[in-house]
């Protein structure tokens, strides 16, 4: 009976260890897009990552996303299934190093992952604009949540559906009373002219029918940047 409750007792142990020393990872998101963040922590929490977002800029000196870690708190699993989630975002690589008393103070049990600052013309938006069609203007409001919601004078209040995007095609799913249905945009930077000069802009052209129920979904969409 002893040898039976001692076994036991030590299966709990080895059980509580292993919650209690799975390492805390700090995610500088700031880096990110939108759809980039929305994707990294669907993939996060299915792998069993725990991790704490940070919004604070962190990435400035990085060319790549990078893993900074106390010694002897990173394993070989830990580090190949971080790298499968940060390649499947669209970046070439994971880089990892080991803490840095100058610019990071982690204590054990803690990392850092960071991302490299992206120039912001070129980040994935919150708004949209409807262009090129002969229907009512729509404003498109992205959010992180993974929803989306279209806003016009012909809409009261709004209609709403799903986002995905993956570089450098955006996704909008809707389902109403004709069923469910999307509309897959590629996105192409470009300059337009406006009446304060030329400006950077981006526009979601639309790569299937322009036939659907829906009149935003026979629209392009489009950005123009103000800087």
């Amino acid at each position: 009976m002893k040898v039976l409750l001692g076994k036991m007792g030590l299966v709990m142990w080895l059980l509580f260890c292993i919650g209690c020393h799975a390492p805390k990872m700090h995610v500088f998101y700031s880096g990110l897009d939108k759809a980039q963040w929305v994707e990294l922590t669907k993939k996060l929490d299915r792998e069993g990552f725990t991790y704490l977002p940070n919004s604070h800029l962190g990435g400035t000196e990085y060319r790549h996303p990078t893993l900074v870690y106390f010694p002897s708190d990173l394993t070989t699993e830990f580090v190949e299934k971080l790298t499968v989630v940060i390649k499947s975002l669209g970046f070439e690589r994971l880089d990892v190093n080991v803490f840095n008393r100058h610019k990071h103070f982690y204590s054990k049990g803690n990392l850092g992952l960071y991302f490299p600052i992206q120039n912001k013309q070129t980040a994935f938006p919150n708004l949209l604009y409807s262009a090129d069609c002969d229907y009512a203007d729509s404003r498109l409001t992205l959010l992180a949540s993974g929803r989306w919601r279209a806003f016009s004078r012909d809409i009261s209040p709004y209609i709403e559906g799903k986002w995905q995007y993956h570089a450098p095609y955006l996704t909008l799913i809707y389902a109403g009373t004709h069923g469910e249905f999307q509309q897959v945009y590629e996105a192409q930077q470009h300059q337009v002219i406006t009446l304060q000069g030329p400006k950077k802009a981006t526009t979601y052209q639309v790569l299937g029918h322009n036939s659907y129920p829906l009149a935003l979904f026979n629209c392009n969409l489009q950005i123009i940047f103000a800087e």
